[in-house]
Formats: C-alpha cells, structure tokens, sequence
C-alpha cells in the first residue's frame, strides 16, 4: 500500500477545510468557500492514478464523503455546508470521483481531465449562473440557467484545448463531451450532478484521447 501517499493526500485536503473555515471565520461567504473546496478538491484528485492504486482511490472517495456526510449531520464544516440552497453534492463529490476511478485508470490522462473538468467546470457554472441573469429552467429541488450551462462547457473546452499540447486530440470531440456534460450537468439538482458527471466526464474524456 502507498501509505505515505495516502496520508498525505489526506492532510492535504484537511488542510484544504482548515483554510476554508479559516476564510468563512474572516467572512467570506459559504457559497465562496464551498466552491473554493470543490475546485481545490477534484483538482487534487487529478493527481491520485500517479499516487496510489484503484482501490486506494476509492477508499479515498467513500472515506471523504463519509466524513462530509457526518459532518453536515453534525452541523460543522460550515465553510462548505452552510449553502442557501439544499444540497447533498458535497458528499456526493468525492463519491463520483470514486465511481470514476476503475472508468479512468487505464488511461490516468482521461481521469486527470475528468477530475479537473468536474473541479473547475462546475464552480464556472454556479458563479456564471449566479451572476449574469439568463434563461432558467427548474431542476429538482434547483434551478440551472443557459449562461452556467454554457460557462461549463466552455471550461470544458478550454480544458480539452489545452490538453491538445500533449495529446493530438480532436476539436470536434472536444466540444461534443464538453456539451454532451453541460446538458447533463444542466439537468439535475440537489448535489446529484457531483456523483454523475464525474464518471460521465472520465469515460468522455477516454474516448476522446481514445485508448
């Protein structure tokens, strides 16, 4: 086992809550620092297939969200779970990124590119979404809106694009997962869209680099 990889992918991301909650004691607001964590997160995930094994990596997902989890029943880590809006994608987070390993280590790029789609896409969607007012349409227990689906997928794109200077990916593939995931991010709420996408977002990404 890749104990000292493990532990300190651990301590990581607890030091990634401890300065979130540091940030919401200094009055940044929950919605912030929510999206702060989620980036930070998925995009340290990125990095597991080169650290541990599979397995390992799903121990990883459950054990988070099971900490989450008992958290938010707890009524601690308000730095992530003190949102207006009712959610359970916090926990689900790590959930999806397990679901997606045994999808993306046969090939660690795609679930690399996964990872750091479902971490930076999604927090674009939620500040677009917020910001700009726009088409909206109702999700359960939710609402999405066209200029956060289109953020996400612009995200997603950039992030194929820049992927393009290591790997002879094509354009038109690039931009139908990058769709193919706004529309599915666009249609759930409450969280849900943090334990489907990330497997949906490591299989697209295998078949676009298609190994």
């Amino acid at each position: 086992m890749h104990i000292l990889e493990i532990v300190a992918f651990l301590m990581a991301i607890a030091a990634l809550f401890v300065s979130a909650e540091i940030l919401r004691h200094r009055g940044v607001a929950p919605d912030t620092t929510r999206r702060y964590t989620h980036a930070a997160g998925a995009s340290a995930a990125a990095v597991l297939p080169a650290l541990v094994t599979v397995t390992e990596c799903v121990a990883l997902g459950v054990l988070i969200a099971g900490a989450l989890a008992w958290t938010r029943s707890r009524g601690l880590l308000g730095s992530v779970h003190e949102v207006a809006r009712p959610t359970l994608g916090a926990a689900l987070l790590p959930l999806g990124l397990a679901l997606a390993a045994p999808i993306g280590w046969p090939q660690p790029a795609a679930y690399a590119l996964g990872a750091l789609t479902v971490g930076l896409a999604d927090p674009a969607a939620a500040v677009i979404g917020e910001r700009f007012p726009g088409p909206r349409w109702r999700v359960w227990r939710g609402t999405k809106s066209l200029g956060g689906s289109l953020a996400f997928a612009a995200v997603a794109i950039a992030i194929g694009l820049i992927a393009t200077g290591w790997a002879p990916l094509d354009y038109r593939a690039i931009v139908g997962i990058a769709v193919g995931l706004a529309i599915v991010e666009g249609s759930l709420g409450y969280g849900l869209d943090n334990l489907v996408v990330p497997p949906l977002a490591v299989f697209g990404w295998r078949a676009v680099i298609g190994v």
